[in-house]
């Protein structure tokens, strides 16, 4: 049975890129996003800058340059999964974060969300790095479960694959739609063992 979610930061809790860009900005606008795909194609061809693209990305958002540079070179929080940790895990499971991470990236992100994390096992405060098995099992220990009654995520098969190896479950995290839909198919099944 599942009672703990594990999730990693980079890439999966912490985004960057177009996907946060539109989630929070544009907002499902199908005319804008065909005006961001337009830009994207013209700049992957060659044929508009860097520069230009960023610059069009504000113009269709009507956000700022500065803006538009955090999402497509810094790492936001993952407003989706988030809100879905909130409303759809928290009262449920213990929650926790594994990152191979060189400093604290991590809590200065997700800095107002925080709270939604049981544990936040850090690379580099442990001296052990995704997909070594000790990361997970002190991030299960840490978390009050047994390896076996977590579910990790990664957006990285083979750091899954890590935690497979200690008896967790997994999912190979791509997108939110995806993940969720995987998760609850996972959860009903993991209730029944």
């Amino acid at each position: 049975m599942v009672k703990a979610i594990i999730f990693d930061f980079f890439g999966v809790v912490g985004t960057r890129g177009l996907t946060q860009f539109r989630n929070d900005l544009i907002k499902g606008d199908e005319a804008k996003n065909k005006q961001i795909r337009k830009l994207k194609d013209l700049m992957n061809v060659g044929k508009l800058g860097y520069d230009e693209f960023i610059d069009g990305l504000a113009q269709i958002s009507g956000a700022s340059r500065e803006t538009v540079l955090n999402y497509t070179e810094e790492y936001q929080p993952n407003s989706e999964l988030l809100n879905y940790i909130r409303s759809n895990l928290k009262s449920k499971y213990k929650i926790g974060i594994i990152s191979n991470s060189g400093a604290d990236w991590v809590e200065k992100i997700i800095a107002g969300d925080k709270e939604l994390f049981d544990d936040i096992v850090l690379s580099y405060q442990v001296g052990h790095v995704k997909p070594d098995a000790k990361i997970y099992e002190l991030s299960a220990k840490n978390l009050g479960v047994k390896p076996s009654e977590c579910l990790f995520t990664d957006d990285i098969r083979s750091y899954c694959q890590g935690a497979e190896k200690v008896g967790m479950k997994s999912i190979w995290y791509r997108d939110f739609k995806g993940f969720r839909a995987e998760l609850e198919k996972m959860l009903p099944a993991a209730a029944d063992n």
